[in-house]
């Protein structure tokens, strides 16, 4: 039994997530432990995402014949977040789930079959515990907007790395994400009324169709090895946007008939981004690396649109940094830092989407497997966690920003509240080489 003017919130629940694991913890292990300061980094399968042309390295020391690459990773993240009103008293929110997810990725040569060193590619798999989890909420509900769902659907990048010369590589490929249509069909069966309290009660029958799309958006990248120990890298990644759209038709309504609604949510987008790299060996037992991503976050569109409680998004700037110590033939110690600016600001408008500028500290151990076991078997166990910091952040209410009083006053943030909390990630993997 279904109340009839349920029938709306029932569908509106029933949209696609957000994704973006890779910026929010990084792809892998070694790339969280790094802080995410990667596109500089050559010759692994998570180039594939932060450089593609870091799948075909540079120097002197280039690859020859064919290798195959294979790394798996579970990842592990939990959120502890607050929103407390102007009197002390917790601010309800939607539910903050933690991020249980396995990662699968390969790196292999490409041009053996052509007898073309230097042609590699890359691919990687992020499935979450849910396949699809997801949630969509007014603008104007009190909701944490860049994280929960973030982490919770299937990613995938496939791309193409060319040595051009030692000291020049050049990369190409493609982010797929999934969108949804989604097409409800309902037939009111029974209608009864209760005069005691005048309420109509409904029997419906529901039926939902949906149809799952890939979508890909285009990236690419120039890694430049002028030195064996100098590396410069620099990716461009096009605006990501997938939404949800589909219709709903209601028959056999009391009075109206029929009933029916068209929808789309913008339920995931992730901005232009450009990053430039450097990374530099140090020492034969330390290299470093330092990378800055500019995100165009000025184009994003809020879950609804921005049609309505509209926040307010800005461009960003994102540096990282990371390091590597050998500390033994067969342990490497890694460490990073990433900053990253909040791109939303409400500045007290209607819309309650929370966001705070991050502060991610991280940290991982690398060991050759064939350091410690039977020689000649190249693999590697690594092991990284990470720890975000979200910085507290306030927000009051501007009573110029709404269009009466009635509606400041009812607005689930008046008349103030702050918020912040920390993440905590933890991520193991392996990788072999043949």
């Amino acid at each position: 039994m279904r109340r009839l003017a349920c029938l709306s919130l029932v569908v509106l629940a029933s949209a696609p997530a957000h994704a973006g694991v890779e910026d929010t913890f990084g792809l892998g292990p070694r790339a969280m432990a790094l802080g995410g300061s990667y596109a500089a980094r050559p010759g692994d399968f998570a180039a594939a995402y932060y450089n593609p042309a870091g799948l075909a390295r540079g120097g002197s020391q280039g690859e020859h014949g064919g290798f195959f690459e294979l790394s798996a990773a579970h990842l592990f993240a939990a959120p502890r977040l607050y929103v407390t009103r102007s009197d002390g008293s917790e601010l309800e929110t939607p539910g903050e789930p933690t991020t249980t997810g396995v990662l699968v990725g390969s790196r292999f040569s490409l041009g053996q079959p052509f007898d073309l060193d230097g042609l590699n590619m890359g691919l990687s798999v992020y499935v979450p515990e849910h396949l699809f989890r997801w949630s969509i909420r007014p603008d104007d509900d009190v909701q944490w907007a860049l994280l929960t769902d973030r982490t919770q659907v299937v990613t995938a990048n496939a791309s193409v790395g060319l040595r051009l010369a030692p000291w020049l590589s050049v990369g190409a490929g493609l982010r797929v994400m999934f969108d949804v249509e989604t097409l409800t069909r309902g037939r009111v069966t029974d209608v009864a009324y209760d005069p005691e309290t005048g309420k109509v009660r409904t029997h419906t029958v529901l039926g939902t169709d949906a149809r799952v799309f890939g979508r890909v958006a285009p990236l690419a990248g120039v890694l430049v090895t002028p030195r064996d120990d100098l590396r410069l890298g620099l990716t461009y990644r096009h605006e990501s946007y997938v939404d949800d759209w589909g219709d709903t038709r209601i028959t056999d309504v009391p009075i109206l008939r029929h009933m029916g609604y068209t929808h789309r949510f913008a339920h995931y987008f992730e901005p232009t981004q450009v990053t430039a790299a450097v990374s530099a060996d140090l020492t034969p037992t330390l290299d470093v690396s330092a990378d800055l991503t500019f995100s165009r976050w000025s184009r994003a569109l809020s879950t609804n649109h921005n049609a309505q409680f509209s926040p307010v998004w800005g461009d960003t700037w994102t540096p990282a940094v990371g390091a590597r110590w050998a500390a033994h033939r067969a342990l490497g110690v890694l460490g990073g830092y990433r900053f990253q600016k909040s791109p939303l600001g409400n500045y007290g408008g209607p819309s309650n989407l929370l966001d705070t500028d991050r502060h991610a500290l991280s940290m991982g151990l690398e060991s050759a497997l064939e350091g410690w076991l039977t020689p000649g078997f190249d693999a590697k166990l690594n092991l990284a966690v990470e720890h975000v910091l979200l910085v507290e952040r306030s927000e009051t209410k501007d009573y110029r920003r709404f269009e009466s009083d009635a509606a400041l006053a009812d607005n689930p943030g008046y008349p103030s509240y702050v918020y912040g909390g920390r993440l905590l990630a933890i991520s193991l993997g392996v990788e072999a080489r043949f």
